[in-house]
C-alpha cells in the first residue's frame, strides 16, 4: 500500500489534475495500488500532474454539479471521500497505477495557509480570468457571488452554445481571504472530462462589501 502524504513533493499549487471514476482498487507487491477505470474515456492520456481518483459510487455528485444543486458541504463531502494520486493509465486506459496518493481535501485545507497565490484581474469585457495561457470562462453574476461572499461553491459558467453543465461548465469553491479572494478548486467539465485546478489564482474584488 502506498504511503499517504499529507503535503507531498509531487504537486503543488497551481497544477492540475484529471477526475477518474473507478470501480474497484487493488494493492500491488511493488506498493503501488491498481484503480480499476469506470470512466471518463481519456484518450490521449490528459496532460495534467497526477489524477483525482473518486469510486464511481459518489458520481451523484456530478449530477448535482450539473443541475446546480452541489453545496460547499456537498463538495466536501466529495474530497473527503476521494483520493488524490500520482500515476498513470495503462492497458489502454482500462486501470491506473497509482505511485503515491493524499487526501484531497486535507491538502487543499492545508495549502490556504500558504503564501498568496498569483494575482489574476478579472476581465469583465469578456466574462473570464486570464492566468497564464489559459481562458477560464466566469460570469459576471458568478464573480459578483464569490467576492461578496465568505466562501462557497458555485457554477461559473456554463457554454452559451450547448446550454448544458454536463456538457461544459466551470465550477469554483472559493474563499475569502482579507482583500482577496482565492480560488481553492477549479473544476473545468468538458464532455464530462473534469480538469481540476488546485489553488491556480487570487482576485482582488473590484468593489469590497460595506
Amino acid at each position: 500500500m502506498p504511503l499517504i502524504a499529507d503535503r507531498p513533493a509531487w504537486i503543488a499549487p497551481g497544477q492540475a489534475v484529471t477526475l477518474v471514476w473507478y470501480e474497484g482498487r487493488l494493492d500491488r507487491p511493488d506498493g503501488a495500488r491498481l484503480y480499476q477505470v469506470a470512466g471518463p474515456t481519456l484518450d490521449p492520456a490528459p496532460p495534467t500532474a497526477g489524477f483525482l481518483l473518486s469510486p464511481v459510487a459518489q458520481d451523484g455528485f456530478a449530477d448535482r454539479v450539473y443541475a446546480g444543486q452541489a453545496t460547499l458541504a456537498d463538495l466536501q463531502a466529495f474530497l473527503e471521500g476521494s483520493t488524490l494520486a500520482a500515476g498513470q493509465l495503462v492497458d489502454g486506459g482500462e486501470w491506473l497505477v497509482a505511485h503515491a496518493e493524499t487526501a484531497p481535501l486535507a491538502l487543499l485545507e492545508g495549502w490556504d495557509g500558504e503564501p498568496a497565490r498569483p494575482l489574476v484581474p478579472y476581465e469583465r469585457e469578456i466574462g473570464a480570468f486570464l492566468p497564464g495561457d489559459l481562458l477560464l470562462r466566469v460570469s459576471p453574476e458568478a464573480y459578483a457571488g464569490a467576492s461578496t461572499s465568505p466562501e462557497g461553491f458555485r457554477t461559473a459558467w456554463v457554454c452559451d452554445e450547448c446550454g448544458e453543465a454536463e456538457d461544459a461548465g466551470v465550477f469554483l469553491w472559493t474563499r475569502r481571504r482579507g482583500p482577496r479572494v482565492r480560488v481553492l478548486l477549479l473544476i473545468v467539465n468538458e464532455a464530462g472530462v473534469w480538469t481540476c485546478h488546485l489553488h491556480p489564482f487570487e482576485w482582488a474584488p473590484e468593489a469590497l462589501p460595506a
